[in-house]
């Protein structure tokens, strides 16, 4: 059995037919053009050397370099071989969401569908480590201890989703603690936490299980697969049908959006790294666990499949040296510079069309890395933010934070940015992610900005506090402190200033209490006979009677709002 570390690669394939059909194609229409241009006998004293079958051949040989190119990138594995496992790495435990939000499509086909292609990918680069699962809704349960075994693990991890969870709902600290459980409480390092989640948390005690989970040095990297934009939840019924989406308590669709401040704030406490599902390889995951301190594993032995890419990559390497240089003329089986001049241009030509689509190719690939490139982004931002193109440099510094969403520096360009552009609600929220940042300046001049930003949407009060705030983390700030007593002298001034109409409001209460008291004065007054007040006051008794007795039998029955 064939087993391939990167199916994608496959799709590719359907370009080897297209291209064998283009090849025909371009052959049987030179076939029937040239009699058509010129006398058939006058063409083949002109093309005496020209071989039709040669150059069927050369265009062949192209196409079965690029399958067997597109086969080794796939990386096919077949043939067990039992490895013997010793040396050095670290224990990482994969949390993975299972809860009914998962099931939404904002990612394709489903976040959870994403999440486990990509985790199946990561575990396969994970070979050297203990891996193990758990997964989580409104409860978490260990899946698979930690383990060398990456096949094992796949296994666990392909069977969690919705269905396996008795208890509806996100509840993040409970994720953390039954992940910590897995982990050697008296090691100090080697220890890593994958917490796969859309963002959306519905539990209460998180911020004390982070907290356990830095004390335990536990490095957490929360990975989210969802967008800000979000999408509905389906439900589907027993056959597997869509049937409805989830709605609140007021009927109206759930629209499930990720919430990527938690997640960051997550990271950030445990020295971790936050990374968003546009973002997102497994590469870089790799590379920031990679970074970790590692430890002796304990000797075993797992079962892996052998990596076979080597003989395919050598036969396309093979098949493209001999298409390059095959020459289409009989009695040449390969270029030389003795054919006639007319011969010598065309072989050149021959030559130059792959050497041109592999530069082009190097070129896009080139472009691709280049524009991907996080300095580059905020180097773009920058000068663009500068020239005053605002809605451009918002561009660039959005990009940049698809690849590197925790990064404070960007958030706080991304604030700056929204300030400029008058979205002050939006890049208040991006400062206050700058908060997290461990460098006192940055935070200093992100909780000035913040001030900017409340002083603009006329919020006095805000404003007051985050000055304050700034002139806290760095005193010797002269425009902090200049906007702060100018904030102080508005606010005196308003408060100075006397509101005509509270006094209006005021006056019209007034009016109204007096006539009430009117109309009261000149009502008939009218008694409870004895009667009337047994009655009311058994009506009394027992409504708190059925009340308690629904508390007690509601008593033992765990209340879930939010089941997604």
């Amino acid at each position: 059995m064939i087993k391939w570390a990167e199916p994608v690669y496959l799709w590719f394939l359907l370009a080897v037919p297209v291209g064998l059909a283009l090849l025909i194609f371009r052959g049987l229409s030179r076939r029937r053009a040239l009699p058509r241009a010129i006398d058939p006998e006058l063409a083949e004293r002109l093309t005496p050397s020209l071989s039709q079958s040669l150059t069927t051949l050369k265009g062949l040989l192209l196409l079965g370099a690029l399958a067997f190119l597109l086969l080794a990138a796939a990386r096919p594995k077949w043939g067990e071989r039992l490895q013997m496992y010793k040396g050095k790495g670290i224990d990482v435990v994969i949390a993975l969401d299972g809860s009914q939000s998962m099931l939404a499509q904002d990612v394709k086909p489903s976040r959870l569908v994403r999440a486990k292609t990509e985790l199946a990918s990561l575990i396969d680069g994970l070979t050297g480590n203990a891996v193990g699962i758990v997964a989580f809704a409104g409860e978490a349960y260990v899946m698979c201890p930690l383990t060398a075994d990456a096949d094992a693990a796949k296994l666990f991890l392909d069977i969690i989703g919705p269905d396996m969870m008795p208890v509806p709902g996100t509840d993040f600290g409970k994720a953390i603690d039954a992940s910590l459980s897995l982990f050697n409480p008296k090691e100090m390092n080697y220890k890593a936490l994958v917490l796969v989640t859309d963002g959306e948390d519905l539990g209460k005690n998180t911020a004390q299980a982070i907290q356990r989970a830095a004390d335990a040095h536990v490095r957490i990297f929360p990975v989210a697969f969802a967008t800000a934009e979000g999408a509905p939840i389906p439900d589907y019924d027993a056959q597997g049908n869509l049937s409805a989406y989830k709605k609140d308590k007021e009927g109206q669709v759930v629209m499930s959006r990720m919430n990527e401040r938690e997640l960051i704030v997550m990271a950030q406490a445990t020295g971790g790294r936050f990374l968003r599902v546009e973002g997102f390889s497994g590469e870089r995951l790799l590379a920031g666990l990679d970074q970790m301190r590692k430890k002796d594993i304990g000797g075993g032995q797992f079962t892996d499949y052998v990596e076979r890419y080597q003989w395919f990559l050598l036969v396309a390497l093979i098949l493209f040296v001999a298409g390059l240089g095959l020459s289409n003329r009989r009695g040449a089986w390969y270029m030389n510079n003795r054919s006639q001049k007319s011969d010598t241009r065309s072989q050149k030509a021959e030559v130059r069309l792959p050497a041109i689509c592999i530069l082009i190719s190097a070129i896009c690939i080139l472009t691709s890395s280049a524009s991907a490139d996080v300095g580059g982004l905020m180097r773009q931002g920058n000068s663009l933010y500068n020239r005053g193109k605002y809605d451009e440099a918002l561009s660039r510094y959005q990009m940049a934070e698809v690849l590197e969403p925790d990064a404070t520096a960007i958030h706080y360009n991304l604030g700056n940015a929204l300030f400029r552009l008058g979205r002050y609600q939006d890049a208040a929220r991006e400062l206050e992610l700058v908060m997290i940042d461990k460098k006192p300046e940055r935070r200093a001049n992100a909780m000035y900005n913040i001030g900017n930003v409340a002083f603009k949407a006329g919020q006095l009060d805000p404003a007051i506090k985050a000055y304050a705030g700034a002139l806290a983390i760095n005193p010797n700030d002269k425009q902090a402190k200049q906007n702060l007593e100018f904030c102080l002298k508005k606010k005196q001034e308003q408060q100075n200033q006397p509101d005509s109409s509270k006094q209006q409001q005021q006056q019209q209460n007034q009016q109204q209490q007096q006539q009430q008291q009117q109309q009261q004065q000149d009502q008939p007054k009218q008694g409870m006979d004895k009667n009337q007040a047994e009655r009311v006051v058994q009506a009394v008794e027992d409504k708190e009677k059925e009340q308690q007795k629904k508390q007690r039998q509601a008593g033992g029955k765990r209340k879930v709002e939010q089941d997604w």
